[in-house]
Parts: C-alpha cells; structure tokens; sequence
C-alpha cells in the first residue's frame, strides 16, 4: 500500500508498559520537530501510536494483530521500533482470516510470538526494501538499576526465562538486519539530532 506521496505516517511499535516515557518523548519533542521539517516541504506528517487506537472491545475480539499489521502497511516505509527488557504481550491465537490473508503467519502459529515481534517481523525483518526507513533503539540494559524512584521496576524486567530468549533473539535479528543496512540501530538515550537531519532529509521532497 502506498502512502500519498505529500503524507508521511510513520508507525510507532514497543511495548507499552515500559515505553510510555520515550513514546511521550517522541509525541512532544521529536516529532514535532518532524512535522516542521516535513511542513517546510509541504509534506503532511502524522504519527501511528496505537496506544490510543484500539479499543477493549477490538482487544477482546481478536483484532489488535489485524489491527497493527494494516496500519504498518498504511506507514509504509517508515518505521520506528523500541525495545527494553520485555518481550510484549502475546496474542493466544490469531484469527483465521488474518492467517489466510497474512500467510507469512502460519510459521509463527504456535510459538508464542509477541504482537510486538509480529510487527518487526511484517514491518521490517520481512522487507529488505525498508532500507533507510527503518529506526531501531535498543534501552541500555543498566537502565534497571537507575528506575526512578516511585517507579514500578517489574513494569521494565522481562517477563520470564522464556520471553528473555525470545527477546534475545529479536535484537539479534534486528542486529543483523542493522548489518545487513536494511535499518538503523541505536540506544536509547534521547533521540540524536542527526537521526532528525536523516530522517528530514528521506521525506519527500
């Protein structure tokens, strides 16, 4: 699906719970930033956070999967992934219909695979072509022992022995796909500037 080449949407995957600071810093800082430099270009720029996109009632219906993957395809090229230490939650099953139109799924039937691994998997992973769009940040593992104070550390540790393999395997592939340089890679720390002047620069002109 291609976007209309005066609209720019780039789409938002981590996991949430231990996110929500550098979601919030991307919505009231960077992207601000973007949305001017897009505008000097007469170019809309719109952010996908689907925080505040799907309902209880699509949760308990089976539809988050569905869900992200049409609004990554909606994104495309542009994407940005952030992970910690936790591997996201996992859907029990995906719908029938999902897997017949998504048949890239039917591998994954059964592993267990977090909604946010899935959308790396579709978004990137999957897509060579994203070379230059896509944007990984990886929080510095020590991040644990500096959790403020007040701050419920559980909601940044992995969620077992099983999920921390998981996730182990996902950065690796994300690293690989880095030096392969079908996408960028760097730590959270705050979103560097010259991330901003690369990024400015791949919008449309």
């Amino acid at each position: 699906m291609d976007q209309d080449p005066r609209t720019l949407r780039i789409f938002i995957s981590s996991t949430f719970r231990d996110m929500r600071s550098e979601r919030e810093l991307l919505v009231k800082r960077t992207f601000p930033e973007l949305r001017r430099l897009c505008s000097e270009r007469f170019v809309t720029f719109t952010e996908v956070d689907l925080r505040w996109g799907i309902t209880e009632e699509q949760a308990a219906e089976g539809q988050v999967l569905p869900i992200c993957l049409d609004e990554i395809e909606r994104s495309r090229p542009y994407f940005i992934g952030l992970l910690g230490e936790r591997y996201g939650w996992i859907a029990e099953d995906f719908p029938a219909e999902v897997i017949e139109r998504e048949h890239w799924l039917k591998e994954h039937v059964g592993a267990r695979k977090s909604v946010t691994e899935l959308e790396i998997i579709h978004g990137v992973l999957r897509k060579p072509s994203m070379r230059g769009h896509a944007y990984f940040f990886f929080r510095d593992p020590g991040y644990l022992d500096r959790v403020p104070p007040g701050t419920d550390r559980a909601d940044f540790e992995s969620e077992g022995g099983a999920d921390r393999e998981k996730l182990r395997r996902l950065k690796a592939a994300i690293r690989r796909a880095r030096d392969a340089g079908h996408c960028q890679l760097s730590r959270i720390t705050a979103i560097p500037k010259p991330w901003l002047t690369s990024f400015g620069r791949s919008s449309p002109n």
